[in-house]
């Protein structure tokens, strides 16, 4: 009562005494409430915790951050849907239909059928057709679909050439993480792209066929001379049939009928390389990785051995030949493949087989020199070999395999003690094979047309990537099939006298400087040690009689050979051919549409002379970015970087970066988001164990 008095409620006493419990209540809340005062109550209400809440960042912010996120996936959701809906077009059933081949006109040697084009209007409805006039633009006939082709194509101009690439598979095969592949860290979608998606940037066609013979101009009647147009030569080509699927390992019948003629101005070999067998007997029960096929036949085999090695019912001694895999060849594929098994071994083997079983299964790299990575820096050998040691892999070098069985490598090793080779074996379960590079069957049958043609490895070419034989400007070759011309006494001997102007048989000063400078423009390699040209005058003049004679400069040329060293067959120098054969080829056509040859050669003082390649375009120089190997949940990374910056460097920190690298070089988009994803899957959920 006396609060109510308080409060200014003016009510008798009785009444209030006689008024239900509920009531009082009920006016004592309301006063309250009018009076400002704080509820007693024990439950807050559900307006007063969010408004708590709410005023709480802790809340506020992840609240925005994820009511942002369902946002943009709603957008984004959307975004795909509307996409996915514009997509959807009607056929187009006023196409031009392909015409049948059987009237084509033929010609030729083998009188086979004639596939031309260049029509800009019959090109534009997306296919080839034949015709007997020569078109507008050169022609431009690729063979192979490798890092030297996607390459070029990358960086040609897309009104520059009307081009065809031939190659026995339709897609672009990222080589590099094959071995990431066979164990199941990548997926075999995530390193392959569509060779006709990538052609389409320069309008080009597709055959999809192995190149199988060439005939230069000088070889074909007048009648097919003017059914192509006055090409510069003709490609023999077999075409995917249904008698065969594009497998260069399968043997054919050269007259099944399936062969086209695909004339040419100009010809770009790159049709790649194939191991090499060495003579070793037995390597039919090896693996090779070369191809996306190998890799599947791998990875089925690999996980094959370990299901069977898991069974009770094999005998120990039949499991520990499944469990062990041997490498032959201490290169990179070799290198990253047995890294790859090992993490396998290591990381997924113990979560999905019976315990112990990792413990059972062994992995052995054979190499013939006395390091890994040979081709590579000493400091990345090194630390491959430490590495590997550390891991427990069975590093075996300076050994020469002899031959494979089914169940196990036999090899020559010399005795460390005794000095004397002597032959050892080793059980295998699995044996990969990935030691040397040799010829593909068609770069043997181009080099037959050439008689200077002599190396038993690849085609030779000059500084320009043009095939040594072949008329100037109408061949060129590049990746894995080719290799750059160092015959600097050859050099020598045809343009001593040219540059003796008095013919005495001696250089002046200037005669020399003027041989030097030819000489290092038209081989790149050999201007490492040539920058002063006055010093290197007074050290090979022997005589010090002012003069440089033959002797004197043939000690020149030998010296500087020993320094000059062909290019290794690796991604990397093809890409930098590809990038730049595509570079002059757009130069050279910029010259051809705006200049009369005939004018640029009367330029010269001997026009038999001239050479447009050279006076359009710089010669060819390879700059290494350095060298980079995966070892195993490491990298080891040795790049060309000026002092003192450290040059070397490996660990984890080193595989990141040696990732992030590869997924820089895929040659698309949807590869590189395939191949993180990948990545990201492996570290969440493992390597998929399945031959699917």
């Amino acid at each position: 009562m006396l609060r109510r008095m308080q409060l200014g409620v003016s009510v008798p006493m009785t009444r209030h005494l006689l008024r239900p419990a509920k009531r009082a209540h009920s006016i004592m809340d309301s006063a309250y409430v009018c009076s400002g005062a704080r509820s007693f109550s024990s439950t807050p209400k559900p307006q007063s915790v969010r408004r708590w809440l709410w005023q709480k960042r802790s809340f506020r912010y992840p609240t925005y951050a994820c009511g942002s996120l369902l946002f943009s996936g709603a957008v984004v959701i959307g975004g795909l849907l509307v996409y996915d809906v514009l997509t959807y077009h009607r056929l187009d059933t006023a196409g031009t239909v392909i015409p049948n081949l059987k009237e084509a006109p033929r010609a030729g040697p083998e009188n086979l059928p004639i596939l031309t084009w260049g029509n800009e209007e019959e090109k534009s409805e997306g296919t080839p057709h034949q015709e007997s006039g020569k078109p507008h633009k050169e022609r431009l006939v690729v063979v192979g679909g490798g890092w030297a082709t996607v390459s070029m194509l990358s960086k040609l101009d897309q009104e520059a050439y009307d081009v065809v690439v031939v190659s026995p598979n339709n897609y672009f095969l990222f080589t590099p993480l094959l071995p990431a592949v066979a164990v199941g860290t990548v997926g075999v979608r995530s390193v392959i792209e569509s060779m006709r998606k990538l052609l389409s940037r320069v309008g080009g066609y597709f055959v999809q066929g192995a190149a199988n013979a060439v005939y230069l101009a000088d070889q074909l009647d007048s009648k097919t001379l003017e059914l192509t147009g006055n090409a510069n030569g003709l490609l023999a080509v077999e075409v995917l049939s249904a008698e065969w699927d594009g497998d260069m390992e399968v043997e054919r019948d050269p007259n099944s009928g399936n062969m086209i003629y695909l004339p040419y101005d100009k010809l770009i070999v790159a049709p790649g390389s194939i191991t090499n067998n060495r003579g070793v007997k037995g390597l039919e029960h090896c693996t090779r990785l070369k191809t996306i096929s190998d890799a599947r036949v791998l990875r089925k085999r690999l996980i094959e051995n370990l299901e069977i090695a898991s069974l009770p019912t094999t005998s120990p001694k039949t499991r520990e030949r499944l469990l062990s895999f041997v490498v032959c060849g201490g290169g990179p594929t070799g290198v990253e493949i047995a890294a790859e098994i090992l993490d396998m071994i290591n990381e997924d083997v113990p979560k999905l087989f019976p315990p112990g079983l990792h413990h059972l299964a062994h992995v052995h790299l054979i190499q013939s020199r006395n390091h890994i990575l040979n081709t590579y820096s000493e400091k990345i050998s090194e630390y491959a070999e430490n590495r590997f040691r550390d891991e427990y892999l069975d590093l075996i070098t300076n050994a020469y395999v002899q031959e494979v069985t089914p169940e196990k490598v036999i090899y020559k090793i010399k005795n460390q003690f005794s000095g004397e080779e002597e032959l050892r074996e080793i059980p295998t379960g699995c044996t990969v094979w990935s030691t040397g590079i040799g010829m593909a069957n068609f770069t043997k049958k181009l080099v037959d047309v050439f008689p200077n043609q002599t190396n038993p490895h690849a085609i030779v070419v000059d500084s320009h990537l043009r095939v040594l034989g072949a008329p100037l400007g109408t061949m060129y070759a590049m990746g894995d099939a080719s290799t750059v011309d160092i015959d600097l006494e050859n050099f020598m001997k045809k343009n001593f006298d040219r540059y003796d102007a008095d013919h005495d048989g001696y250089l002046t000063v200037n005669e020399f400087q003027g041989f030097v400078k030819k000489m290092c423009r038209k081989f790149p390699l050999a201007s490492k040690h040539m920058d002063d040209l006055d010093e290197l005058f007074k050290r090979y003049d022997s005589d010090h009689d002012h003069r440089i004679e033959a002797s004197e400069l043939a000690c020149l040329v030998r010296d500087a050979a020993k320094d000059v060293i062909s290019f290794p067959p690796t991604a990397q120098v093809a890409s930098q051919e590809g990038k730049y054969l595509a570079r002059k080829l757009n130069a050279l056509a910029k010259v051809r549409s705006r200049t009369k040859l005939s004018d640029l050669a009367l330029k010269e003082a001997d026009p038999s002379e001239f050479d447009l390649d050279d006076e359009v375009y710089k010669p060819f120089v390879f700059h290494s970015l350095g060298n980079v190997a995966y070892l195993g949940n490491a990298a080891a990374f040795d790049l060309p970087l000026p002092e003192p910056f450290h040059t070397f460097f490996g660990g984890l920190a080193a595989m990141y970066a040696w990732r992030s690298v590869y997924l820089s070089e895929l040659v698309s988009l949807r590869t590189r988001v395939l191949v993180l994803g990948d990545y990201i899957k492996r570290s969440l959920w493992g390597r998929d164990l399945t031959w699917v």
